[in-house]
């Protein structure tokens, strides 16, 4: 009797891991030029089965983000909806010139900040890009961005 209760203890706790998660990587691209300093979120999507925390990274000056898979932090496999969203528009200053990476001018002397990107990107109601399925390991996912989606 011991054993069965010990076999389904241990079941249990093996199963309280939480949903399998996967490392995620890209870069993301705004008119075909890399876009710096952007937060891209994956929201796991229920309507698709998917459910979870959802993860984010922020890109680098190349574009590029990177969410890996560790103990309790990557993304969950299955569909999500993904959003990006300009980052700039929170930070001090006003991050980095798109054109070639150096810092941007200090808010005060560039006036009042306007979004680099589409507004649809960072809507999960509208987001174009839905259903991305991420799946066990690494993958990499890119994003590229229409100036007029």
């Amino acid at each position: 009797m011991k054993r069965v209760v010990c076999a389904a203890m241990l079941a249990l706790v093996a199963g309280c891991g939480g949903p399998p998660l996967a490392s995620v990587e890209g870069v993301v691209t705004l008119g075909g030029k890399p876009l710096a300093d952007v937060e891209v979120q994956f929201l796991p999507d229920p309507a698709h089965g998917t459910t979870g925390p959802p993860a984010s990274a922020y890109t680098d000056r190349d574009g590029r983000y990177r969410i890996p898979a560790a103990g309790t932090v990557g993304v969950v496999v299955g569909k999500h909806r993904v959003c990006v969203n300009d980052a700039t528009l929170m930070m001090p200053g006003n991050g980095t010139d798109p054109d070639d990476g150096s810092p941007a001018p200090a808010a005060a002397e560039a006036g009042p900040r306007k979004p680099r990107l589409p507004a649809v990107y960072s809507d999960v109601t509208r987001t174009p890009f839905n259903a991305i399925e991420v799946r066990p390991g690494t993958q990499t996912l890119d994003f590229a961005l229409k100036l007029t989606p």
